[in-house]
């Protein structure tokens, strides 16, 4: 039986996709026994890398049933399938932030706090569980129709067991990737995660990319410059210095995101 008839069995009808990878998928799709619609992620097992199956999908699992964020997208149940595929049933949203910032090439700096915040409280209830994101990106910030931001795919995250503890594995995307990570040295993925967030900031309020991420090596020298504003950007000093603060090179200058929670510019206006 087809997966969509073993879906379409148990309630679910698909709408429409949202996206597809290697070894997965992204269904919308409506809900008889959650009375809404919902997104629908595929993930072929068979298809899935070991080191995938074995190691990061059960983290994702394991992490997506402890959180429970009004900013962090919720999981409703999970289905498996012949052990082959797992469908993870989540909430739905309306588009990512980089589909918004598309649409209006930049968001006023008063909108840009106003979903940064909410990033910053769902961000900062992970840390204060000991869990890191590690794949903080435009495209994982989710929008719903009411614009409230909903973050997505932990499928590099994990848990640490003190604040002290330092990771090894390269993940996310290079353009969200602070410079320790990109000289492949031992991280604080905590630092990770307030880094790719500084990167999202940027990108709200110019519409632009604050490094170029074509060549990874030129990337770590862009990295070690004054940060660059462009200059038709309409970008207030505060929040300049805000970023500036955010993308600091070393990792032990970066604040933490509590600091970054209790930032002025967010308590601003």
């Amino acid at each position: 039986m087809s997966i969509n008839n073993i879906l379409k069995g148990m309630g679910y009808k698909f709408i429409s996709s949202l996206g597809e990878g290697s070894f997965s998928q992204v269904k919308l799709a409506t809900s008889q026994k959650h009375h809404c619609n919902v997104a629908i992620k595929i993930v072929d097992r068979v298809k899935a890398p070991e080191d995938f199956v074995q190691k990061f999908l059960p983290r994702e699992m394991a992490i997506l049933r402890r959180v429970n964020h009004v900013h962090i997208v919720q999981m409703h149940e999970l289905i498996e399938v012949a052990g082959k595929r797992l469908c993870i049933v989540m909430e739905a949203a309306a588009k990512d932030l980089l589909q918004k910032i598309h649409e209006v090439n930049c968001i006023p700096e008063d909108q840009s706090k106003t979903l940064f915040s909410q990033m910053v409280s769902a961000v900062n209830y992970l840390h204060q569980m000991d869990i890191v994101h590690r794949d903080l990106k435009c495209e994982n910030i989710l929008l719903t129709a009411e614009e409230q931001v909903k973050i997505t795919d932990f499928g590099f995250a994990r848990c640490i067991q003190d604040s002290s503890e330092l990771s090894h594995t390269f993940c996310g995307s290079a353009a969200y990737t602070p410079p320790e990570v990109i000289m492949g040295t031992p991280y604080d993925p905590k630092k990770y995660d307030v880094w790719s967030l500084g990167v999202i900031l940027y990108i709200m309020v110019t519409g632009k990319m604050p490094f170029d991420d074509t060549n990874v090596r030129r990337l770590y020298r862009l990295q070690r410059k004054p940060l660059v504003f462009p200059d038709d950007a309409g970008v207030e000093e505060p929040c300049r210095v805000f970023i500036r603060t955010l993308l600091q090179f070393s990792p032990s200058t970066r604040p933490t995101i509590q600091q970054v929670a209790e930032h002025p510019w967010l308590q601003m206006g």
